[in-house]
């Protein structure tokens, strides 16, 4: 089939771009009204506080998305620059939404030729567009990414921007336009490196368009094609083969080779290259570099010896790809000045000398943190071949990774979403069926963002636990981020399908009466997405959410002036980093991440630029390659003296006395020697028992937090202090609203505040202060009135001095709190628990079992709904039921250490069989 002229290039489309803009501007009001108003969990803190400060986060670094996130953060549109700085999201992912339905509208004006446009052929693009691009706006996963500072916005934007670019080349192939139009996209993609890898998942699909030549015939594009699905096909078998990867990589070549045989006639050989060469970016920085170097001679030997092939658009794609990449320097440049957030510390014998990126001993820290090494050295594409879950689990409904468990939730159709699902398919059948050249490739770049990121992503299912390298745990919260190119192009397929449908019943009605009805009636299509907006409206609506900030303020208001604070990851660390460098609160108290603490960089950091008490001196912190024994080992220069351990050792993780001691261990007890009490020492978590400074019996309750104190407390509380806090400093805004939704993270991090609480209470009960107690309770229940243990502390209380009725009254009111928050997210593990917990509390033994089990369903690796459930079990007598449950629950292999699981399954007296399945056990 002959390239057709499509009618957008005739001329300005005004509908089309009323309907544009009308669909980003409906999509950016939606967004501003469920946009987060300050930080958000996870990694939104530290984004915004490096956007703010132009510092260094993560590997990757993400550089785009930090200078472009510090230009917004100075626009004087509000005072909190975190609102200023959520604004870059919602604008962006509005503007990729935009995109969206211009894709679509180009996709389904390739079904027509110029003489069918007419009727109602001239608005059935316009009503797929629509229809296609709001439920790319309001699917789940991307809709919870747009409302926070995330790079999935701006990365979606950059990649739908590029499909755009492809579907106007096809008109353009061959023509200087067209050429442009190349260099463009592929400067975006490399761009779009610097806010987030997935960016690059459109370019192999790009490369489809560019590499083929306008004469190319329908069998060329999909014998391309087929080799991506040949490709996701040899990555599932080869997946647990012993040299899996090496296998696919022969196979790889085989294909590659045979598909080039068919169509080599057809391919613009120094486009193939020129992205080639910049694609291998996404293997490593070290294959990256090689390939620029391959792609830069064999443009010159085209340019010397193949006079006709057009080598200048080969060397000028390669030359942009490193001109977008080279954004990529303002990491080791700006570490350079020791920005107070500087992971990595990528700048370390970083020069800007060509040489250097050659040479081991310059630029290796900057090399590394671009390859992400401090996650392991080996490839994301070679571990892929090593399944960390199973198919079932990692395709079907898993908890935290599960791909289907995630797609069916969302476009608000749960209940018929294999109705919806079939729709999307037969949009993306019925766009290949009219023109193989675009529906194919449309098809591959969905293919990608999701059959291709589950088994790139390879995520763990918790069942293939290797104990001995600590790798496969369950992974630590919701996955679903990764697939959002997959959850947002299939909202276009959506739009295609509708359209699909839409032409179907215009073919067939044409000559009838009723085609106009009919077609009327059809357009009611057009209300399709508003399910999606109702449904998942509520969970993204982050307006009145402000969890975050009050948690961390709590955390550093608890410490004492110039303290030192221990936390434990991402969510005890990253928001408290936010509130100070981008609100200035409690500046005074150095932050101490312990992940970090496992890194010599972060010990550096921590000792010269924050200035914690450290006894060690840089040569003894800081790591080198040393050759031993044929290999090299990473340590520093100098042993130091491990007091607590009295010896003398390398700062490096290492066995001693039956056991690894961690850095983090090692630094831990040396800042609590070194400082010798100058400064409060607090801790998030309680200190890790094993510590010969035995510093867990020193770690008095302080609020929310442990501090180290030598003065004698009962039980270890600090109980005045703590109702303090508590009556005086804290923060509780919106705990008491169950119209803001709590996602389970929101949920678990809260529940410190309660547990703390009770622990108060307990305390004035055990030393005869019976009304403080009580006043401790009640003020927690009006703050916090979703933690069932406060109820039932002050059910036991009342009972315990006989006043029994109001004890039931107490019991009861707890029920129509988590009944409504049940209402709002019925798979909420910890609210269907607390539920089933209410009803054993009040003697509804079967009741309360039928909902502890569902809660231990949703999740059966929680070891919080496994003990809810277990020790209802054991209250009940329900011994069978139990070893079923432990059962369950130890196939996450992690679990068995649990020392409930050990005892009820006997894992410490393995010659003996299992206990006896029977009431009597």
């Amino acid at each position: 089939m002959e390239t057709r002229i499509d009618p957008v290039e005739k001329g300005f489309d005004k509908t089309n771009a009323y309907i544009g803009a009308f669909v980003f501007l409906f999509t950016l009001i939606i967004y501003r009204l469920t946009m987060a108003p300050t930080f958000s969990y996870w990694d939104c803190g530290e984004f915004i506080a490096s956007s703010y400060i132009l510092g260094i986060p993560h590997p990757p670094g993400s550089p785009l998305f930090i200078m472009i996130g510090r230009i917004f953060s100075i626009l004087p549109i509000t005072s909190d620059i975190c609102f200023r700085i959520n604004i870059l999201s919602i604008v962006s992912s509005a503007a990729a939404v935009l995109f969206g339905y211009l894709v679509v509208v180009r996709i389904i004006r390739y079904w027509y030729d110029d003489s069918e446009i007419s009727g109602w052929s001239k608005y059935i693009p316009y009503m797929g567009g629509f229809i296609g691009s709001l439920f790319m706006a309001f699917a789940t996963t991307y809709w919870a990414n747009a409302v926070e500072a995330e790079v999935y916005g701006l990365a979606m934007m950059i990649m739908t921007m590029i499909l755009w670019l492809m579907l106007i080349y096809y008109n353009v192939q061959g023509t200087a336009r067209g050429t442009k139009l190349i260099i463009i996209a592929c400067y975006l993609g490399m761009l779009g490196v610097g806010v987030h890898l997935t960016t690059f998942l459109i370019m192999p699909v790009a490369a489809i368009f560019f590499i083929l030549k306008k004469d190319a015939p329908v069998k060329a594009w999909i014998t391309l094609c087929a080799l991506f699905v040949v490709e996701l096909l040899g990555m599932i078998a080869f997946s647990n083969m012993n040299s899996g990867f090496q296998a696919f990589i022969f196979a790889t070549v085989i294909f590659l080779l045979l598909a080039v045989f068919l169509v080599y006639k057809y391919i613009n050989w120094p486009v193939l290259i020129g992205i080639a060469a910049f694609a291998m970016v996404m293997v490593s920085f070290t294959a990256f570099k090689f390939g620029l170097i391959a792609g830069i001679i064999a443009m010159l030997i085209i340019a010397s010896a193949a006079k006709k092939l057009d080598w200048k658009t080969g060397l000028a794609i390669i030359l942009i790809a490193v001109t977008g990449f080279s954004l990529h320097l303002f990491i080791p440049i700006r570490s350079g000045l020791n920005p107070r957030i500087d992971e990595n510390n990528p700048s370390r014998n970083f020069s800007l000398a060509p040489w250097a990126f050659f040479d081991k001993t310059q630029n290796q820290p900057f090399i590394n943190y671009l390859d992400r090494k401090q996650y392991g050295s080996q490839l994301m594409v070679e571990r892929s071949f090593q399944r960390r879950g199973t198919w079932a689990h990692q395709f079907g409904r898993h908890p935290h990774m599960g791909f289907w468990s995630y797609f069916e939730t969302q476009y608000g159709f749960r209940p018929i979403f294999l109705l919806v699902f079939l729709l999307g398919l037969f949009g993306v059948y019925y766009a290949s069926r009219k023109r193989a050249q675009i529906g194919l490739p449309f098809l591959i770049l969905l293919l990608l963002g999701t059959v291709g990121l589950v088994l790139y992503m390879n995520f763990a299912d918790g069942i293939m636990y290797n104990a001995q390298t600590g790798d496969a745990y369950l992974e630590v919260r919701n996955r679903d981020y990764f697939f959002t190119p997959g959850f947002a192009y299939f909202g276009l397929a959506l739009g295609l399908g509708a359209a699909a449908l839409l032409d179907i019943v215009r073919k067939r009605t044409l000559s009838s009466g009723l085609h106009r009805p009919v077609m009327m009636a059809m357009s009611l299509t057009l209300l399709l997405p508003m399910f999606a907006l109702g449904r998942n409206y509520f969970e993204n609506d982050r307006s009145k959410h402000y969890y975050p900030q009050i948690y961390a303020e709590n955390m550093l208001n608890t410490c004492e002036k110039d303290a030192i604070l221990f936390t434990s990851g991402d969510n005890d660390t990253f928001p408290l980093w936010c509130l100070q460098e981008v609100y200035g609160v409690r500046k005074d108290v150095r932050v101490v991440n312990l992940s970090l603490f496992n890194t010599d960089w972060y010990v550096a950091q921590m000792k010269n630029q924050y200035g914690v008490p450290i006894s060690l001196s840089d040569n003894q912190i800081v790591w080198n390659d040393y050759e031993y024994q044929g290999r090299t080992i990473r340590r520093p220069e100098s042993t130091f003296v491990d007091r607590p351990r009295k010896r003398r050792t390398y700062l490096i993780p290492a066995p001693f006395e039956g056991r690894i001691w961690k850095l983090q261990d090692m630094m831990v007890d040396d800042v609590v020697i070194e400082n010798r009490w100058k400064y409060p020492i607090y801790f998030s978590s309680e200190p890790y028992s094993e510590s010969p400074l035995k510093l867990r019996d020193i770690a008095v309750t302080t609020g929310l937090l442990y501090k180290l104190d030598t003065a004698k407390y009962d039980r270890n509380i600090n109980a005045e202090e703590g109702y303090r806090l508590y009556e005086e400093v804290y923060r509780y805004d919106g705990l008491d609203n169950p119209n803001i939704y709590r996602d389970e993270n929101a949920t678990g991090v809260m529940l410190a505040l309660g547990f703390n609480a009770i622990r108060l209470a307990s305390e004035f009960w055990k030393t005869e202060q019976r009304d403080r107690a009580f006043d401790m309770l009640s003020f927690i229940i009006e703050k916090y009135p979703e933690f069932l243990q406060s109820y039932v502390t002050y059910h036991d209380y009342l009972k315990e001095i006989g006043d029994t009725a109001k004890a039931d009254s107490v019991l009861a009111s707890f029920e129509p709190i988590v009944t409504e928050l049940i209402s709002k997210d019925p798979q909420s593990q910890f609210y269907v628990g607390d539920l089933g917990l209410l009803k054993f509390y009040q003697g509804k033994n079967d009741e309360a079992l039928t909902l502890l089990w569902d809660a231990f369903n949703i999740n059966q690796s929680s070891g919080p709904a496994y003990r809810k459930l277990a020790g209802t079990l054991i209250e009940s007598k329900r011994y069978t039921d139990l070893v079923r449950a432990t059962q369950l629950h130890a196939d996450y292999k992690n679990n068995r250490n649990d020392p409930l699981v050990r005892q009820v399954l006997q894992l410490d007296r393995p010659g003996e069989p299992p206990p006896p399945e029977s009431e009597d056990w």
